[in-house]
């Protein structure tokens, strides 16, 4: 009898190995995530293929062609006339060398435009911030355009919707998008004051079923919103109700001038990818001229699942290896892939001031395990790594140099270069780098640093757990 129970448990091990390795292999992925998926299913057997099931199928064909198929609004053809543009001033060397290889990477893999003379403002209070876009909606007299990953059911939020439903009722067309996974906190009621009066409300990658979604991994993290195609903002604005008296640390970006119609373009194309009814497509009344004359050039830049390339991590890569001097990046969770962490190293080790600042304490433990093994190595390698008090700290920022600057909803981790619905822009203006570097150096007031000694205080069982949450860095 114990050995046909030895044997039956062998025939099941060895069948739910043969099927692990069928049901990773299906689609193609990345080496770590292929090794991380395999542990789950070969060890957790059962339970591992529930969670593949919910978090390890890759997007659908079908929803990939929605998203790459929008129309590009003539942006394609400005896009080959400004390749050949850089080409002359590459000639010309009317560009830093480091701009130039930044803007084509993106001109080529992301068919991002460039814009000119914007006018950016960084927008670190929370209230302030808030209040500026409550000003802006108020003042639409077209359109608003929201798009948000998550709504919540408070002062801020009510307050918000109950502006929209007041602009809606007056003849502006509302349309709002949020993440089905990040607000499904919601009441089903939440939207209705908008609805009633006229407004549009769409989820992205909703099911039919509240509590069983399982496209649910791929989230829409995109932060953004356009007022009359003359006004953008790219940042978070929604906070939760423990937070909603506590000033949380971010750095948004208001924006005015041609680079707001590529956030208007951003928007059609996830909104049309979202919905099967009320498609938006190109107007003049979306895409107005500009009659700004600010100093600001920039690239917005999207990623997400749909995309073959990870062009935010691509862009983050250039930027990093083009710091001489310093190199400073904010990002609430830190969990580089191999590629990110070699240029970092990389980067230290050729002599560049490398300081990072995370959140103190991540969501889920496992995340916030993972962070500090990454956190390790970049001590261990000569680089700075500073903790912020702040609660909710959120700020996605990253500085080159004094003359390179990224922000935007993307964290340096795994899951933002290859699960989440991203966007960054990135910017070309040294004064603007500085004004974001004086913000970093604030917010380096309210932070603990990560030393050396911090690391040989930690017990055994800290590092372990560290170590054990690397493994699954891929799939989190």
């Amino acid at each position: 009898m114990t050995a046909i129970i030895i044997w039956g448990i062998a025939l099941v091990w060895i069948a739910n190995t043969i099927g692990a390795v069928i049901t990773v292999f299906r689609q193609q992925r990345d080496i770590a995530a292929t090794w991380a998926w395999l542990l789950v299913l070969i060890f957790l057997p059962i339970i591992g293929f529930v969670l593949y099931l919910f978090f390890g199928k890759k997007l659908p064909e079908d929803h990939m062609v929605d998203l790459k198929t929008q129309e590009r609004l003539g942006i394609d053809a400005l896009v080959t006339s400004q390749k050949a543009a850089l080409r002359q001033a590459q000639k010309q060397h009317t560009l830093p060398p480091e701009t130039q290889s930044l803007i084509n990477l993106f001109l080529v893999s992301n068919t991002a435009v460039v814009t000119q003379e914007n006018n950016v403002t960084i927008l670190t209070d929370l209230k302030a911030a808030y209040q500026q876009l409550l000003t802006d909606v108020n003042r639409a007299q077209d359109h608003i355009h929201l798009e948000y990953y998550a709504f919540y059911d408070n002062e801020h939020g009510r307050q918000l919707v109950n502006l929209l439903a007041y602009k809606a009722l007056r003849g502006v067309k509302v349309r709002v998008m949020y993440d089905a996974f990040g607000s499904q906190h919601l009441s089903r009621q939440f939207f209705k004051p908008l609805e009633a009066a006229g407004g549009q409300v769409v989820p992205f990658f909703s099911s039919r079923f509240r509590f069983v979604n399982l496209r649910f991994n791929f989230r829409n993290h995109r932060q953004l919103a356009v007022i009359d195609g003359n006004t953008a903002y790219l940042g978070d604005f929604n906070q939760n109700n423990h937070h909603v008296n506590i000033p949380a640390r971010d750095t948004r970006i208001r924006i005015t001038g041609d680079g707001v119609l590529s956030f208007q373009a951003r928007f059609f194309m996830d909104w049309n990818a979202a919905t099967r009814q009320e498609k938006v497509y190109y107007s003049p009344q979306y895409f107005p001229n500009s009659d700004e004359h600010g100093q600001t050039s920039m690239q917005l830049v999207s990623s997400g699942p749909d995309r073959e390339l990870d062009e935010i991590k691509l862009g983050f890569l250039k930027m990093i290896a083009a710091a001489k001097k310093r190199l400073w990046i904010q990002t609430p969770y830190f969990i580089p892939d191999d590629s990110v962490l070699a240029a970092l190293v990389l980067a230290i080790n050729s002599g560049v001031t490398v300081k990072i600042m995370m959140a103190k304490r991540a969501k889920h433990k496992m995340i916030h395990h993972a962070s500090l093994y990454y956190a390790r190595q970049i001590v261990k390698a000569g680089g700075q790594i500073y903790f912020s008090e702040s609660t909710g700290f959120k700020s996605r920022v990253m500085l080159v140099d004094g003359q390179l600057a990224a922000v935007g909803t993307a964290n340096l981790d795994i899951r933002s270069f290859r699960l989440n619905f991203e966007t960054t822009a990135f910017l070309y203006d040294a004064q603007l780098a500085t004004e974001l570097e004086q913000s970093f150096t604030a917010d380096l007031k309210e932070c603990l640093p990560f030393t050396k000694q911090r690391i040989q205080e930690q017990s055994n069982q800290e590092r372990w757990s560290q170590d054990l949450a690397r493994l699954f860095a891929p799939i989190m």
